[in-house]
């Protein structure tokens, strides 16, 4: 999102330019999604972010066949942990009639990562000739190209009942011993100059007319601060808002200096108690930092 993944976006920006031979582009999480749906052949590594990735890999796997299709690999520092990418989908537990298609794949990444390569070999080879064979869980069965409808229990039998043999339709794996992934150890970085220069007050206000809290707000002053902006559910309201916007109770109100000095913590304290003078229900805040003299705080949406 434009507003609020500026980091995750600049430091990707830093590090791909580290790889000037692989082509790098951005999406926008809903024409990205999109774009994977229609021609998903123009894909080959996505990196975002975990709540991104969570819905994209969805996507990927139902174009594919069924989310129950996948697997998923975590690595980090100390140890990994593979999953399928669906969740434990309650509904359907116990039934036998989940897929395990999804646990299976995550096995096979784990063996790859253990260095079991022979082993997930097979193991893969075998799955996909099950598949060839027409014989489907529920959520893949066709009449037009399925064989047979099975459980879970039939499904996992009639991989084990193919290990050693190798498809024909589909391509036949062959994955090469490799060693483990192992990430690079984390460097933090040289102390950014960091510089306060206001804070957003969130406040609980039920009433309608972002003007008739700005007039009240406009009251309060310090020797650096003074109210800039409200917004509500992200849209700038004051000054110069529409009236057509819709306005929930819950308001962000910016105090920020506009002479590029830094703040005193201080201020920042006085403003909470001339606001709570004037009756202002202040129900958190959020500093507003620059490092290195670069904002490290979002506009509102229209600023």
């Amino acid at each position: 999102m434009k507003q609020t993944d500026g980091l995750f976006r600049s430091v990707f920006n830093e590090i791909s330019a580290e790889y000037p031979g692989i082509e790098n582009d951005h999406f926008i999480i809903d024409i990205g999604s999109a774009r994977l749906a229609d021609t998903p052949e123009n894909f080959d590594v996505i990196v975002t972010l975990n709540l991104y990735g969570d819905v994209i890999s969805d996507i990927a796997a139902q174009i594919a066949g069924s989310v129950g299709l996948c697997g998923s690999s975590n690595i980090g520092q100390e140890c990994a942990m593979f999953e399928a990418i669906h969740g434990s989908a309650p509904d359907i537990a116990g039934k036998n009639i989940a897929n395990p298609s999804g646990l299976l794949h995550g096995a096979i990444m784990m063996l790859n990562h253990l260095g079991q390569s022979d082993i997930a070999t097979n193991v893969e080879n075998a799955w996909r000739v099950t598949i060839e064979d027409g014989i489907h869980t529920g959520d893949i069965y066709k009449e037009a190209n399925s064989s047979e409808l099975v459980g879970t229990d039939e499904f996992a039998d009639a991989v084990i009942a193919r290990l050693g043999q190798q498809p024909k339709q589909l391509k036949e794996v062959k994955y090469v011993a490799t060693k483990p992934i192992t990430l690079a150890p984390y460097k933090k970085r040289p102390q950014a100059v960091k510089t306060l220069k206001g804070f957003d007050a969130f406040v609980d206000w039920n009433g309608t007319n972002a003007n008739a809290l700005g007039e009240i707000l406009e009251q309060i002053k310090t020797e650096h601060l003074s109210l800039k902006m409200i917004t509500n559910r992200g849209i700038k309201v004051w000054p110069n808002g529409f009236d057509e916007t819709f306005c929930t109770d819950h308001w962000r109100c910016r105090f920020i200096t506009d002479n590029g000095s830094i703040v005193p913590k201080e201020e920042l304290v006085a403003v909470m108690q001339k606001a709570s003078e004037l009756n202002i229900d202040i129900i958190k805040t959020e500093n507003l930092y620059e490092f290195d003299g670069k904002p490290a705080f979002s506009l509102g949406q229209g600023q």
